[in-house]
């Protein structure tokens, strides 16, 4: 649970954004989706998790903040675990949008808020109610903020990466011939989740790799297919656990018996094509300079480098995609989950490894303990 302290922190924020960007108010839209980083300024601003529908939440320079859900039991989550102590149950949460507002004075000026959330049908009750206030998008401005992490927020990170090892060592535990995909991904949520994880994004994949003749499918959800696990199969997953809204990654390849050639070498390219990246991971680089990184690697090793090859993890699984074209600098705090993406021209998909690496004064932190041994079952 956020402490008081970090609390306080995340209202001055707002009250800085506010005076930043000429807001007369700031709207935070929350939802259950994984996404981009304007997924994560709602939990950032309240501290809230958003289970069911949608939440919102106002802030105004110079008065407490006011919750609106769709809920009583949405309603009690946010009083007693947010930075919110206002909270109001609402069935239209456009219309109580516009009632917090009105009540407040806040009836002309300029709104911050999250356009990719803000459903087309609020932003038209709310231009229809308040014609006077202009919404603007604020996303950038307040991701610009929530990437200085604190100290209590890095160790929630930290506390990620475990929960991620915990749920590598269950697969390993587990995995056998015979289990469906959606039984593995069962076992390692189950991990996670008993150590305190609060979701879990799981994806597998099932099947055996070859250079020439590859059925190693792209990675995905357990219950697309929820195939059985052969004998010689490769099993790919991204473990992905949410600790305090908090994401991290471990993405691991494991051979249901012995190996065939090309996953060993394969295995060992990706682990070469990794630490010929991670000097890149270093305060103030660009972010697409990994990518820069790894595409060079990749090519001159004679394969062909693919996206996804990893992004930039916090309140949202993806904050930032890992691409040539992406000029953000890293900063000390940021989680970076590098999983390169290696095929050939005959090769559509291929392995998945990797983890995350916390950005630090003097470089990184690879966050996983798990070691990088290609592991048999």
């Amino acid at each position: 649970m956020m402490s008081n302290a970090e609390k306080a922190r995340r209202l001055s924020v707002a009250n800085q954004l506010m005076t930043q960007e000429g807001y007369t108010a700031i709207l935070a839209v929350g939802n259950g989706c994984v996404g981009t980083n304007s997924y994560g300024c709602f939990r950032y601003l309240t501290g809230s998790r958003v289970v069911y529908a949608y939440q919102a939440a106002l802030f105004f320079p110079d008065a407490p903040p006011i919750g609106i859900t769709g809920s009583l039991i949405a309603q009690r989550e946010m009083q007693h675990h947010s930075t919110i102590q206002d909270c109001r149950a609402c069935g239209d949460l456009a219309e109580g949008i516009v009632q917090a507002l009105q009540e407040r004075g806040v009836v002309k000026g300029r709104l911050g808020t999250c356009m990719e959330l803000l459903s087309a049908a609020s932003a038209s009750h709310l231009r229809q109610c308040l014609p006077e206030l202009e919404l603007t998008d604020m996303s950038e401005a307040l991701f610009r903020f929530r990437n200085h992490h604190s100290a209590e927020e890095v160790e929630l990170i930290r506390t990620g990466g475990k929960l991620a090892d915990a749920g590598y060592a269950a697969l390993l535990q587990h995995i056998r011939p015979g289990m469906t995909e959606q039984q593995v991904v069962a076992e390692v949520d189950h991990a996670t989740q008993s150590l305190g994880g609060d979701y879990n994004f799981t994806l597998i994949s099932s099947g055996r790799y070859t250079l020439e003749d590859n059925r190693l499918p792209c990675i995905r959800a357990a219950t697309m297919f929820n195939r059985v696990i052969q004998p010689g199969d490769s099993v790919s997953m991204e473990i992905t656990p949410r600790y305090e809204g908090y994401w991290t990654q471990l993405v691991r390849t494991v051979s249901v018996g012995q190996p065939s050639d090309d996953l060993v070498q394969m295995h060992r390219f990706h682990l070469n094509a990794i630490q010929a990246a991670l000097p890149e991971l270093r305060p103030g680089n660009e972010i697409g300079a990994i990518a820069v990184r790894l595409r060079q690697y990749i090519e001159d090793g004679g394969f062909v480098f693919s996206y996804p090859c990893g992004h930039i993890c916090g309140l949202d699984l993806n904050e930032e995609r890992i691409a040539e074209d992406n000029h953000r600098p890293l900063e000390v705090g940021m989680a970076v989950i590098l999983h390169p993406s290696i095929i050939t021209p005959k090769m559509k998909t291929g392995l998945f490894w990797g983890e995350t690496y916390l950005i630090t004064e003097d470089g990184y932190e690879r966050l996983m303990d798990s070691d990088d041994q290609l592991k048999v079952v």
